[in-house]
């Protein structure tokens, strides 16, 4: 987005001319995304109320993995469509610092919740002695770390995003919430290790996990049916030498 592309330090960044038919569009496609996060999460968080048998772990882990779907759909979509709507941030500092953090903590919440529930599954799936070992315990450290750690790693929003002075294309000067970079190469750093820390390494843990869970499964499924050939061709030769040994 345009407040997230930031600007060195010393420099005078200038507006942007609005697309008003591109921003009708994106109004309308955040309107939907928030709307069908909300009813879709909703929903299962409903559907989880009602389950009258006792709570699994992976009951659990979709529990929170909803949650964290809604804080996506209130702290970063939410804010983003009225952000679209006045075009420009609409709050003091301190706000524009809080939103900006809310907004990256959401995503990286959803994500990171999708690897430990991944890695609960690994484990249950290639490790199946260790489920014995304290499993409620363990998923619900998995899921704390999850949270912790996504709030963690979105806190230098605080120190990246904050209402600044920008020159609009009419020569007057307007506040809005961007970021401000010291170094030329800030931009680029910020962009990677947003895109590594929410999209690049979740995708690999969540590619490694359910390879090893594939492998895990196919080497199970090969090494039964081997048996069985072998159980089978057994029980076929065993007549056939015991017809040979009373035929005269």
């Amino acid at each position: 987005s345009r407040e997230a592309a930031g600007h060195q330090k010393g420099s005078d960044p200038s507006g942007d001319v609005r697309n008003e038919e591109l921003a009708k569009l994106e109004i309308a496609v955040l309107a939907v995304i928030f709307v069908v996060a909300v009813l879709g999460n909703s929903s299962v968080l409903l559907a989880l109320h009602r389950t009258p048998r006792k709570t699994s772990r992976m009951h659990l882990f979709i529990r929170h993995l909803s949650l964290a779907d809604l804080a996506v759909a209130f702290f970063q979509v939410l804010p983003q469509l009225c952000w679209d709507i006045t075009y420009r941030f609409r709050g003091p500092d301190w706000l524009c610092r809080v939103v900006k953090h809310l907004q990256v903590f959401a995503m990286f919440a959803s994500a990171y919740m999708l690897v430990v529930m991944t890695a609960d599954r690994y484990i249950a799936v290639c490790h199946p002695l260790k489920t014995l070992q304290q499993p409620a315990r363990r998923s619900r450290l998995m899921i704390a770390a999850s949270w912790v750690l996504s709030f963690l790693l979105s806190t230098p929003q605080y120190f990246i995003f904050s209402m600044i002075e920008i020159e609009v294309n009419n020569g007057t000067k307007t506040q809005d919430c961007w970021a401000t970079f010291i170094q030329p190469w800030g931009t680029r750093a910020y962009v990677t290790w947003m895109t590594s820390g929410v999209f690049v390494v979740p995708v690999v843990i969540l590619g490694t996990c359910y390879g090893f869970i594939c492998y895990h499964i196919w080497r199970n499924v090969r090494g039964k049916t081997a048996s069985r050939q072998n159980k089978g061709s057994g029980e076929d030769v065993a007549p056939f030498h015991k017809g040979l040994l009373v035929t005269p």
